[in-house]
């Protein structure tokens, strides 16, 4: 009875390919599909490493004389981490491109456009060779409401940009953590546990600390009438940021547990972020479209050549297309490393933020902004770290004799 439990324990195993994959957001989700197991299950890349028996003791004498040398010992601790690695590297340049971005004097949403565009080609490209069908026989209401929650997502992260200090825009749409797990509890029916209770307290008082809302904490009055007006104003379009903020938190979120709805159906990624990439380019062109015929907020007339083949212009489309960049480290992250681990490394956009933003702008963090953003990494290691905890309940690594007998009893039944 002992060991038939000790089976089922090895045989429960981390989450599938589909399950990792439905765990990225749209903003760094890549185009192709993991049609293999992920690599962390069959190798020393994660605390989810089985470990394989021993043949005999020459090859382990082998093994530990190879393990001597000082330059495998650093090349196999780099591959373990490589997942975390992967994962870290791919938020670093994906933080650094947004804050280069920042920089420019550019629209958002018009380099928007020519990223989506050619990630639209390259999905095309990806589909075809594959020899996918691109309509879904089924589940294509579910998959069109995925769609419009990630370009909801995507489009109010890049507006964003250009209202909001990057750690305040980057610590608000990492609250998509906790309104993921909180909708995962609603839609799935889970129950709730402590850990996301606590989580969900701590974001709530970190958005409040980056937010830092005047009826809260109350401004210093001034005397200049001019200058009064003009503080009132940046504040209302601080608010106006901070709003769009979080609900691009929400709408990544929905997203991602749409996408684990769509997974669980069979539904291809590359599929998905087909059409999520169609639909927020189709949504980019109307509001674009809108705002230079019918808008009568527009400051000056539509000149393709002022707008489009400007230095700076040209300079930002670069960098939104080198953002596939991170996408496909993301890939072989997921791949590498449990979802949750990743999940807990790429919220290192906020520190990378931070940094960028103290060093190299003349806006700085205040403390109590820099305490909001600790508060919701700390939620986000809270329910990663009972994520993984979970998980890690059901998949035990036995002893190697143990091992080896459990396999012993499963070949002679």
């Amino acid at each position: 009875m002992e060991k038939k439990q000790h089976a089922n324990t090895i045989d429960s195993s981390p989450p599938s390919p589909q399950e990792a994959a439905a765990s990225l957001d749209p903003l760094v989700q890549p185009i192709n599909d993991q049609d293999s197991e992920p690599v962390y299950i069959r190798q020393q890349s994660s605390i989810f490493y089985v470990p394989v028996s021993t043949i005999n003791g020459n090859e382990e004498e082998n093994i530990n004389k190879k393990k001597s040398n000082n330059i495998r010992k650093c090349l196999a601790y780099m591959e373990r981490f490589s997942g975390i690695l992967y994962a870290l590297l791919g938020s670093f340049l994906f933080t650094c491109s947004n804050f280069l971005l920042k920089q420019l004097n550019v629209n958002m949403l018009d380099v928007l456009i020519i990223r989506s565009f050619i990630q639209g080609l390259i999905s095309i490209g990806f589909i075809i060779y594959k020899g996918y069908r691109p309509f879904p026989n089924s589940n294509g209401l579910l998959v069109l409401i995925r769609s419009l929650f990630s370009a909801a997502g995507t489009i109010s992260f890049f507006y964003c940009l250009s209202l909001l200090p990057l750690p305040d825009l980057t610590t608000l749409r990492y609250t998509q953590v906790v309104w993921t797990a909180l909708l995962a509890l609603i839609i799935f029916r889970e129950r709730i546990t402590l850990a996301t209770i606590i989580a969900s307290i701590l974001t709530l008082i970190g958005v409040i600390c980056v937010a830092q809302p005047t009826f809260l904490f109350p401004q210093p009055k001034i005397l200049n009438e001019t200058f009064q007006e003009t503080l009132t104003t940046k504040n209302n379009q601080r608010l106006f940021g901070m709003l769009i903020a979080l609900s691009c938190a929400l709408s990544i979120s929905m997203s991602i547990v749409l996408n684990k709805k769509l997974i669980q159906k069979n539904v291809r990624q590359s599929i998905i972020m087909f059409y999520f990439l169609l639909t927020t380019l189709s949504i980019l062109l109307v509001i674009r479209i809108h705002y230079w015929t019918l808008s009568k907020s527009r400051k000056q007339e539509f000149n393709f050549k002022k707008i489009f083949l400007t230095k700076d212009f040209i300079f930002a489309s670069l960098i939104t297309i080198s953002q596939l960049i991170p996408m496909i480290l993301a890939q072989k992250a997921i791949k590498r490393e449990h979802p949750s681990i990743v999940t807990v490394v790429q919220s290192a956009d906020i520190l990378f933020a931070i940094i960028l933003q103290n060093i190299f702008s003349l806006i700085k963090t205040n403390l109590l902004a820099l305490m909001g953003s600790i508060l919701v990494l700390t939620s986000i290691f809270i329910v990663g770290g009972h994520k993984l905890w979970l998980d890690r309940q059901n998949r035990t690594c036995l002893p190697t004799s143990i091992h080896e007998n459990v396999l012993k009893v499963e070949i002679e039944k």
